[in-house]
């Protein structure tokens, strides 16, 4: 029976809802470390705001490397191949455990070269001691990706939601106790909050292996048991290539907003702030655009791995209507609400009215936001590989970021300036992505691209 297009709406939705408010959960830690670190001064904020960014570059290359464990786990769930279900398992298992350990490593070597960002001395110091404690997290993050990105392939997406909302009061809790050291804790300011953080992240990361390992439906899939000497060269390989993609992606797209918090950094601690609390504000909303990517990503591997391209191409029409209507409901909330939001965040007169008009910015370019977003994911599921990396690397860091670099330094537009260019990036990455999906499911009948 072929699915109308309520249904496959209705099927969606059921995917994308836990997706987003998980997503959400997972930015409510940034949040609220951003949130209470800002009423220790601009300065611990910017501090923050610039090591966020460069964690946040390691980071997105193991989500990256992890979400190839969904797409493979949803192809083999549409071919009804428990085997190879659990080679995914096994080898999604030993690739983020030792994603997680390169990038600890790669961020402590790191630390020597943060001067070269040209930060003022006292935002520096808070970037190092924030960054020295948190990069503990990239273990307990990696582990938790390889668990929950498995089963939500396999469309099992509630249990990810309801660790990732019950850490939150947790992290709350740890900040207040080791941000201004209540209950005869020591006040620790920003190391306080990344050892909060790294704490939470460990709780999750042992709730969902716990979970996992614990449901006896889930058992068919533990054929290899995760030992090393399972491991096979050729699914290593696809895994490897469809993840490191994907973390390319996300890098060329991360680092930019990395590279841009940089360049606004330039022009004082109070611009970054700003900066820092109009994108926590706007990543909000930006997890309900990866909600709806990642449903549609596990869809559409679900549907590839039923030989229909077909509906792979009606699962992404489907999904492009969700992300316009959604993303338009957030900007609206941007212009209705510009000068409340960041209220929640700092006090400070300067920076409260640069955030404003920034979240006016973020309102007008929510839609192409959402729906490059999207196309990663539409493509992800394609397994399409290299001309979408090779889309947003030019998108970001041949267009968007040189430009927003001149128009900071070299004009009237200053902060504004940065932002703008980043929307245009946005927006020429949204049309490449968007139209390579739309040529590749073209012709119904032709060959299957990762087979490519």
């Amino acid at each position: 029976m072929i699915p109308t297009n309520r249904t496959l709406l209705r099927d969606h939705w059921v995917l994308a809802w836990p997706i987003i408010l998980g997503q959400m959960s997972h930015m409510a830690q940034s949040v609220v470390d951003s949130v209470m670190v800002g009423g220790l001064g601009a300065v611990p904020l910017a501090g923050v705001s610039v090591a966020v960014g460069v964690f946040n570059v390691l980071l997105v290359f193991g989500i990256g490397l992890s979400l190839a464990v969904t797409t493979l786990s949803a192809h083999a769930r549409g071919q009804n191949d428990n085997e190879e279900g659990g080679r995914v398992l096994l080898h999604g298992f030993w690739v983020c455990l030792l994603a997680g350990v390169l990038m600890q490593g790669l961020l402590m070597l790191g630390l020597s070269w943060l001067s070269l960002l040209n930060q003022k001395p006292e935002v520096e110091a808070q970037m190092r001691i924030y960054l020295q404690a948190l990069g503990y997290s990239f273990l307990p993050i990696m582990l938790f990706q390889a668990f929950r990105q498995f089963i939500e392939g396999l469309e099992w997406m509630k249990p990810a939601l309801v660790i990732a909302v019950l850490s939150i009061p947790l992290n709350i809790g740890l900040n207040s106790l080791l941000i201004f050291g209540r209950w005869g804790f020591p006040a620790m300011g920003v190391e306080g909050a990344a050892w909060a953080t790294v704490i939470a992240r460990w709780v999750m990361a042992l709730a969902m292996m716990a979970y996992v390992l614990n449901q006896k439906e889930l058992r068919i899939y533990w054929t290899h048991r995760f030992r090393v000497g399972s491991v096979r060269f050729q699914p290593l390989l696809r895994m490897l290539v469809l993840g490191l993609s994907s973390a390319f992606q996300f890098i060329f797209e991360t680092s930019a907003f990395a590279g841009a918090a940089v360049v606004i950094g330039w022009l004082g601690a109070e611009a970054l702030a700003a900066h820092q609390v109009a994108i926590n504000i706007a990543s909000m909303s930006f997890m309900v655009a990866v909600g709806i990517s990642s449903s549609a990503s596990i869809r559409i591997g679900y549907a590839r791995g039923l030989g229909d391209l077909g509906l792979a191409r009606r699962i992404g029409w489907v999904a492009m209507g969700m992300t316009l209507t959604l993303m338009s409901l957030c900007a609206l909330v941007f212009v209705v609400w510009n000068r409340e939001l960041p209220a929640f965040y700092v006090s400070d007169p300067v920076v409260l009215r640069s955030a404003s008009i920034l979240l006016l910015i973020a309102a007008a370019f929510q839609l192409v936001d959402g729906l490059q977003a999207l196309g990663v994911g539409l493509l992800r599921g394609m397994e399409d590989k290299r001309i979408p990396t090779l889309l947003v690397l030019v998108a970001y860091w041949v267009v968007a970021l040189p430009l927003g670099t001149y128009l900071v330094l070299n004009s009237s537009y200053g902060l504004y300036g940065m932002w703008l260019a980043l929307a245009g990036g946005l927006l020429l990455s949204a049309i490449f992505l968007i139209l390579r999906f739309l040529h590749l499911t073209a012709d119904t009948m032709s060959k299957d691209p990762a087979s490519v």
